[in-house]
């Protein structure tokens, strides 16, 4: 089996893909059953924690993580850190804009 995402190959009974931690679509349960992936199995994040952690921690990208953005946090990380915080404001207005905007997670599941 391999991962519609980066085409790296995965065990068939795998949650997600080890190289990029794109889900697969079957989580194994008992045994040999597998049960597929959907909205009403997978846990929503809450958007109090996106929103708490966007306004304190936003210029690292951190909600971002928690959302599975993991692309946006990387280069908010790296704004922050590369500048040695001299340009972590940007970040920070940009994770306060994020957090007004954004509803859903990286998989569209809605915040609760």
């Amino acid at each position: 089996m391999f991962c519609k995402q980066c085409g790296n190959e995965v065990l068939a009974n795998a949650a997600i893909c080890v190289k990029c931690g794109v889900a697969t679509g079957f989580v194994q349960q008992l045994g040999n059953t597998t049960i597929p992936l959907t909205h009403s199995n997978i846990p929503s994040k809450g958007k109090t924690a996106f929103v708490l952690l966007g306004v304190f921690l936003g210029a690292f990208g951190i909600h971002n993580f928690y959302a599975g953005y993991t692309g946006k946090g990387v280069a908010q990380l790296l704004i922050t850190l590369l500048s040695l915080g001299f340009l972590g404001f940007i970040s920070w207005i940009w994770a306060i804009i994020e957090v007004c905007t954004i509803s859903v997670d990286a998989r569209n599941t809605p915040f609760v």
